[in-house]
Order: C-alpha cells, then sequence, then structure tokens
C-alpha cells in the first residue's frame, strides 16, 4: 500500500504533462488547426476513455451486426495494438471486414475505394481525431467508470471528463455487475450533467455458454466443442486472462453459479509464452484440476490449448430503442 502510494505520488507530474498535452491537442483539433478528414462513407466512433476493460470489443461486433442487417457495408478499422482485437473481431463480427493500421484515415479510404463499405466503424476510435466521425458512441465500465479520476499514467483515464462532452451516445456496459444500482443511476446522473445532449443506455455481457479450444487449432467455431454451462457446475475452475478487466471476468463467472479456484491473471494484451502455460498446467496437475476457462479475447492467443472459453454476447437491456434511433439517423443526415 506504501509503495502503490510513493509511486502514484512520483506519477503525478507526468499525469499533469500528460493531461495538458492531451488538453491542447483536443483544443487544436476543436479550432481546426490540427486537420480532420472526411471521408465518403458514414463513421461510427466506439471508443471509451479509461485505458481498457469497458468491454467495447463486443460493442464494436454488435453495431456490426446491426449495421449489415439493414443492408449496409460496414468496415472496421482497428489499430492492431496487442494483436487481439485483429484476430477477435473477424470471428465476432463476420459480416464487417477488418482493417489493421495505425492511420486509419488511409485504411477507411482504402474500405471505401474497394467497394467493401458505406459505414466505417473506428475501434477504439474516441481519442482518434484525425477522421471526422458522425457518431461518437463511449463505453462507460459501470463497475469502474474512471478509476482513480486521474490520468495516465497515475490513472487510468485516457483524457479529462471534459472530453466526455463530444460523445453523441454513452452505452454503460457491465450494469448487471454491480450489486448497488444507486451507483449506476448516480453514474446515469453525472453523465448527464457532464453531456445533457447525449443519449445514455444500459448493457451487459450476457454469458451464452462455454466452448472447447481444439489442439488442431481450428479457428471455426463450427468445429468447436460447445458445453452448457450446467456441465460446469460440479467442477473447481482455473481461469487465465490478460484483460482490462479481470475482476469482471470472475464475477460473470461466480454469477453463473460456478466454483473458482484460481485465477492467473497476466496484464492486458498479454502474448502468452510456453512458460506461461507450462506453469498453468503444473498447477492444474498438482491440484487434481481438469478445467481451465479463458476469455475469447484470450483465446485467439491460445490455439492448440484444450481450454474451456466463455461466450458471451452484448444486449442492451434498457434504451434499446433511442441506442438505434441514433445509430440509424446518421444515414439521413
Amino acid at each position: 500500500m506504501i509503495f502503490r502510494k510513493i509511486l502514484f505520488l512520483f506519477y503525478m507530474p507526468f499525469s499533469f504533462i500528460y493531461y495538458f498535452l492531451v488538453f491542447l491537442r483536443n483544443v487544436f483539433y476543436g479550432l481546426n488547426i490540427f486537420r480532420k478528414h472526411k471521408i465518403n462513407a458514414k463513421v461510427v466512433s466506439v471508443g471509451n476513455i479509461t485505458w481498457g476493460g469497458t468491454g467495447k470489443t463486443p460493442v464494436v461486433a454488435f453495431i456490426a451486426d446491426l449495421i449489415s442487417k439493414r443492408n449496409h457495408r460496414a468496415a472496421i478499422l482497428i489499430r492492431g495494438y496487442g494483436n487481439d482485437e485483429s484476430e477477435l473481431l473477424p470471428k465476432l463480427a463476420t459480416n464487417a471486414h477488418v482493417f489493421v493500421g495505425k492511420d486509419r484515415v488511409k485504411t477507411g479510404r482504402e474500405a471505401i475505394e474497394h467497394g467493401l463499405a458505406d459505414t466505417i466503424i473506428l475501434d477504439d476510435g474516441f481519442q482518434y481525431r484525425r477522421l471526422k466521425r458522425d457518431l461518437n458512441i463511449v463505453c462507460i465500465d459501470a463497475t469502474n467508470p474512471f478509476g482513480n479520476g486521474w490520468v495516465i499514467p497515475a490513472g487510468s483515464m485516457r483524457e479529462g471528463k471534459r472530453s466526455l462532452k463530444r460523445a453523441d451516445i454513452f452505452l454503460i456496459t457491465k450494469s448487471d455487475l454491480v450489486s448497488e444500482k444507486e451507483k449506476v443511476e448516480k453514474l446515469e446522473k453525472r453523465l448527464k450533467t457532464i453531456n445533457p445532449r447525449a443519449l445514455t443506455a444500459k448493457a451487459i455481457h450476457r454469458p451464452l455458454y462455454f466452448y472447447r479450444l481444439s489442439k488442431e487449432n481450428s479457428v471455426r467455431r463450427s468445429e468447436f466443442e460447445k458445453v452448457n454451462i450446467g456441465e460446469l457446475q460440479n467442477r473447481e475452475l482455473v481461469l487465465v486472462s490478460a484483460i482490462g478487466s479481470p475482476e469482471c471476468f470472475e464475477k460473470t463467472i461466480q454469477r453463473l453459479g460456478l466454483k473458482i479456484n484460481k485465477h492467473f491473471v497476466f496484464r492486458d494484451h498479454h502474448l502468452y509464452t510456453k512458460d506461461d502455460i507450462a506453469r498453468v498446467e503444473e498447477y492444474c496437475r498438482k491440484n487434481s484440476l481438469t478445467t481451465v476457462v479463458t476469455t475469447e479475447k484470450d483465446a485467439v492467443k491460445l490455439k492448440g490449448q484444450e481450454w474451456m472459453v466463455l461466450k458471451v454476447r452484448l444486449e442492451i437491456i434498457e434504451n434499446e430503442d433511442g441506442f438505434s434511433n441514433r445509430l440509424f439517423g446518421i444515414y439521413n443526415s
């Protein structure tokens, strides 16, 4: 605890510098000193204001699916950091093309020029100001909306709360994992105070079933062995995750009535090594445990392991019609 306080004090000056630079950058974009590029397609940005853990990747896939059902062609633009989303999104958003590249103005134009998209979805796009967008969707983690309130590196915020004034939609994710509903209501009021014009909706990541990874490294979902949740009721599980919010993964498993023996937690976007896998398997052998469970985000980096993967689906549980109307309203402008 003392070490954390010392580390926080050490990082504070750097957070002030970071905050000032981000603030100045936003001012320059607001005054059009920094150029914002427009491309010949509708642009929907899905992002967050904190560093990871909001569950935005399933949101991107959910929006791509909605758009494709209305006969629009969607392309998802990602930077490709950590290589998780670049492999996961094509599996989750089967009706959309995924383009990877740091320059998303360039990749967006490529998608349009090849006739692959009339709608661009920016994954993790809230801070990517170079590309003009028609809709800004900001995911807010109900369990930890603003971290400790400080920007990085002293905290987890990527910019100040005033930046939320740019949002068109607040999507409060993981709202079912907050035991005290008053906290979610308080969060809604706070967001409304910051940005009264933005629409607010609530979403959950609903667990559907488990599926078993194949040792043959198969990637087609139809080749995976599906396992119903009830089949794991009498087992002790070992969890493995490298995500932004591992505690939410635990809560989800526990809410299913399943027992957790141990959770191996790695940093977000961690690339698993043979030693990592060996450590997990050695623990299982020593404790006579047979069931290892991981997330879909981790599964793309764990091919060849016969581990279980929890399949979840994003569901909007409050203000779904308002969300849909605001989303498809961009095509009328």
